[in-house]
């Protein structure tokens, strides 16, 4: 199977992931809200952001093996002929299991420092964090499949763990459980995806695992950790970016502030990982591609990712402009809109983040840690000091201007110039083979401003037939951007094939009639 097929086949599996977590989310949050009470879902939410630093002690290591993994292909030409995959493996796994002591340390320390005032989250937080620590080596078996691009299976994969999870949170909300509902669910979900992940590679890649551990020098281990350190550096850096915003506000505001500022943004959340998933998807292929392409086909790829990110991005600030605020009201009251320059800031932010993510996996599969990891932390101080300030002046609007911030002064100047020069091209050339999408963009942006601030749907067909309409006048302003090269290389293939698959069913069907 190519590249092309396995990146499509995860993203098309993502997608379906996302269209049922946005489905069934849009019946379970009010269904939480109602059985939890608004305080008890608001320290959730600020919870989980607590747990993403604990997954920072992870120092990297298992954030490297996708990539590790695709060179290891890569080189060889085949996942068969690597013959060193099973001891990089090996030497993974050595590096994990020591580091979980440390994970252990870690999460007492946090779970010891939750603040008495949020009494009702310690003891289901509490299970989250032991079963953490548990399952902590466990994470390197989804991340080989990731870097052996097993993509559709991964997203299948996904997709059960979420609907088991869901189906048990129900279940014990019901039972009457509280915040343990939600603990246990994530338990399970993150169970059924490591447990399976290995069976998946005893079964279909066993050439892949070490018969037993291999021995690890301390030059191999360090090198390791040294590459790690800036990766887990990167990682603590983007949880400041984009894992601080809750606690700012349930600090400095209070938890009841925290779910009007969730309930504004979370069509932004889902919507944002359509596009986030192209280079999640992609990585793994361009770390490949490293080792057997050329800078120019490397370079033609990346603008192409990049064009991509942006179009579906710029889809999600058009649709969500027009329909947040109808959508928001319908799902779970006025009162938990945040409002729309809220909105606004919200989606610019998304936009920014997302222009920054593929410089950000492309020089990142081509070997940047360190410097990902300086700019994102910069990136990072700028964004939790501006939204402090910005939050204590104006409320819950300043989170997203502090992140508005790092990203504009700190992360796409810093990562756009290491990206052109990995493509030997000036830093200009890059933004400029863009601005077609921008300048269309920013005319379609202003309209749907407009539109927001005269209409507002209010009930759920208005607000699908007002989203499917943004969305035809968006798909139709730039669709000859995505025909045009270097993106229409890949599109116009898929849509050629598509053409010819529909019309041979229509003439199957034409001859049984």
């Amino acid at each position: 199977m190519s590249r092309t097929k396995r990146f499509l086949g995860g993203v098309s599996l993502g997608y379906t992931n996302q269209v049922l977590v946005t489905i069934v989310g849009l019946w379970l949050t009010p269904f939480l809200l109602h059985r939890i009470g608004q305080h008890d879902y608001g320290l959730w939410l600020v919870g989980a952001q607590l747990l993403g630093y604990l997954g920072l002690m992870d120092f990297g290591i298992v954030a490297l093996l996708p990539r590790a993994t695709a060179y290891a292909t890569g080189r060889s030409g085949s996942v068969v002929a690597a013959k060193d995959l099973p001891q990089i493996i090996g030497q993974t796994t050595w590096l994990v299991l020591c580091q979980t002591p440390l994970v252990a340390l870690a999460a007492c320390i946090l779970w010891f420092t939750i603040p008495n005032a949020w009494g009702p989250l310690r003891m289901p937080i509490g299970v989250v964090m032991l079963s953490f620590v548990l399952t902590f080596p466990l994470r390197i078996f989804p991340a080989v499949l990731q870097g052996l691009q097993d993509l559709t299976f991964l997203g299948k994969l996904t997709i059960a763990a979420w609907i088991t999870s869901t189906a048990l949170t129900i279940g014990l909300v019901l039972a009457g459980k509280g915040l343990y509902s939600l603990a246990f669910g994530w338990v399970v979900a993150q169970l059924i995806t490591a447990g399976i992940s290995y069976l998946r590679l005893r079964r279909n890649f066993p050439e892949t695992l070490p018969q037993r551990l291999p021995s690890l020098s301390w030059l191999t281990a360090r090198r390791q950790l040294t590459q790690g350190f800036w990766v887990s550096v990167a990682q603590l850096a983007q949880a400041f970016v984009s894992g601080t915003d809750m606690l700012i506000i349930g600090t400095l505001v209070g938890p009841l502030a925290v779910v009007p500022f969730a309930c504004t943004g979370k069509l932004i959340g889902v919507l944002a990982n359509q596009p986030q998933m192209l280079m999640q998807s992609a990585g793994p292929a361009l770390s490949e591609m490293k080792m057997s392409e050329s800078r120019q086909k490397l370079f033609q790829v990346c603008t192409a990712l990049s064009q991509a990110m942006l179009l579906v991005s710029g889809a999600v600030v058009c649709v969500v402009l027009t329909v947040n605020r109808g959508f928001v009201n319908w799902w779970v009251g006025a009162d938990q809109y945040g409002g729309l320059l809220l909105t606004a800031l919200l989606l610019l932010t998304m936009l920014l983040r997302h222009w920054n993510t593929t410089a950000v996996y492309a020089i990142f599969c081509f070997g940047y840690e360190r410097r990902i990891s300086v700019t994102t932390l910069l990136d990072g101080a700028v964004t939790v000091g501006g939204a402090i300030l910005f939050v204590r002046l104006f409320g819950v609007i300043g989170a997203p201007m502090g992140a508005l911030l790092g990203v504009c002064l700190v992360s796409l100047p810093g990562n756009l110039s290491a990206l052109a020069h990995e493509s030997g091209v000036k830093p200009t050339i890059l933004i400029r083979t863009l601005w077609p999408w921008f300048y269309r963009f920013g005319l379609l942006a202003a309209g749907a401003w407009v539109v927001a601030r005269v209409f507002v749907p209010q009930t759920f067909s208005a607000i699908a037939i007002t989203a499917l309409l943004s969305g035809a006048v968006y798909g139709s302003v730039m669709l000859p951007l995505i025909l045009r090269e270097p993106l229409g290389s890949y599109v116009r293939p898929r849509l050629s094939g598509a053409f010819l698959k529909f019309r041979q069913v229509l003439l199957v069907r034409g001859a049984d009639v």
